[in-house]
């Protein structure tokens, strides 16, 4: 999913704050599991 999917789902639900929060998190939690698994 490129980020310009996202930013349209995104827009589409007309995220309220929290789900925006979430998915930051997400993403976020993502790229740290990522991140230790090459190190």
């Amino acid at each position: 999913m490129t980020r310009d999917e996202l930013n349209r789902e995104l827009r589409m639900h007309s995220a309220t704050f929290p789900a925006v929060l979430i998915v930051y998190g997400m993403i976020i939690g993502t790229m740290v599991l990522s991140a230790m698994a090459i190190v």
